[in-house]
Order: structure tokens, then C-alpha cells, then sequence
């Protein structure tokens, strides 16, 4: 692996996955520390946040949520790209739980690559359908492949 940290949890000790199944979780942030993500393997899935975003333009909150709205972030699960978050926990916020994921650096969650760049950060799947976005400062692209 290329992530230094990794933080393995055998959710069936907990009761949550079948007996023998293991949930790999990564969190991590980009070396400017404005992008945050989080990822897991059971089910496969990934959310990138910008602290900071300067995007042209932001989902405004949609009407059944009554959590806190996240515009800033997007998620990547069974194929599909979300923009935007209605949650009422902290999401991939890091704090001092995280790694940096150096420029140039990658890691894999399941079938998920997600790779550090100046540019931002990719997340894609690697096979099949290559469904995924890539998070930055100023905007975001996606594809839905």
C-alpha cells in the first residue's frame, strides 16, 4: 500500500458484517489539507470534501434536509456520483485521525482508486464502468460512465 495509514476494523466483532468479513477504512487528506476524504470497503464507497471551495456555483440545500448541508462534497458508491451531503456527523472532515496523501500518491478502497494531484483529487473505479469525480478548490468534474 501506498498510504501509510490504514485503519483495518473487523466489524464482526461488532456485530455489523458477517463473521470472517473485514471493513478496510481509509482517511485522508490532500497535502494542502483542504480536501478530505474517506473511503471503505463494506459497501464500497468514498466521500471527498473541500473546506474551502471557490466553485462558480454550490447545490443549494434541498428541501427534506434537515441535517447540516454539506454543498462541498461529493461521494462516489455502487457506480454513482452524489454532489452535495446532508449528514449529521462530520463526513470525511479530517483531523489529527488522518494521513496525507502525497502528490502523485494513490490509494485503493475495493475496486476504487482515489490519486493526489496539484489538481486535485481522483477517485474513479478502476474496472468496468469508471464512474468517479475528481474534488478541488475550484470546482470538480464527474463521470458517470
Amino acid at each position: 500500500m501506498r498510504c501509510a495509514i490504514l485503519i483495518v476494523f473487523a466489524l464482526s466483532a461488532l456485530g455489523a458484517a458477517p463473521a470472517g468479513a473485514v471493513t478496510r477504512f481509509v482517511h485522508f487528506k490532500s497535502p494542502s489539507g483542504n480536501l478530505n476524504c474517506i473511503g471503505g470497503t463494506s459497501p464500497v464507497f468514498v466521500e471527498c470534501l473541500a473546506k474551502k471551495a471557490t466553485w462558480p456555483s454550490l447545490r443549494a440545500r434541498p428541501a427534506n434536509c434537515d441535517l447540516d448541508w454539506i454543498p462541498a462534497e461529493l461521494s462516489l458508491g455502487s457506480r454513482r456520483v452524489s454532489i452535495g451531503a446532508c449528514r449529521g456527523d462530520v463526513g470525511p472532515m479530517c483531523f489529527d485521525d488522518c494521513t496525507t496523501l502525497r502528490y502523485g500518491t494513490s490509494v485503493n478502497i475495493g475496486p476504487i482508486r482515489c490519486r493526489s494531484a496539484a489538481n486535485g483529487v481522483t477517485c474513479r473505479y478502476v474496472k468496468g464502468k469508471l464512474a468517479g469525480f475528481r474534488i478541488a478548490r475550484e470546482g470538480y468534474v464527474i463521470w458517470r460512465t
